[in-house]
């Protein structure tokens, strides 16, 4: 009998959490976002409430509110091709192109800022932003 599924967007049992801050796991985050955030704006274009595309998508109304909001981690083929069927579309409509190296740079330092930021005390926070400030006013 096989043992549990693991794929590779979820951290194996016991991994700390700066484990989800390395630079893949950053970019596959970012592009669940991005695909969330697509799926909403071609449901929304087409007029139907989560409640409804889940319907004519035959899944779970929180598998779409969790997609739309980037809490999805791995959505199988079937469930986006059920969606884009859903909302009359074809799945590439949903997918967002995979960010060029620049952008992908750009995502991976925002985002490693945002989860540093996230477990700062208001003193280093204040420290953050001071160095921010200077750096950024540098460039000006």
């Amino acid at each position: 009998m096989p043992g549990p599924r693991h794929d590779d967007t979820s951290p194996e049992p016991g991994a700390d959490a700066d484990d989800d801050l390395t630079p893949r796991s950053m970019q596959e985050r970012a592009y669940m976002h991005e695909l969330g955030a697509r799926v909403r704006t071609l449901r929304e274009e087409r007029g139907l409430t989560q409640q409804a595309l889940a319907q004519a998508a035959g899944i779970a109304t929180d598998m779409v509110s969790r997609l739309e909001n980037g809490h999805y981690s791995s959505p199988g083929l079937r469930t986006l091709v059920r969606l884009a069927a859903g909302m009359g579309t074809q799945v590439a409509a949903m997918l967002p192109d995979l960010p060029s190296a620049t952008r992908t740079a750009e995502l991976t330092a925002r985002a490693r800022l945002q989860a540093l930021v996230a477990r700062a005390s208001t003193d280093e926070l204040e420290l953050v932003a001071d160095l921010a400030a200077a750096v950024v006013g540098r460039r000006g």
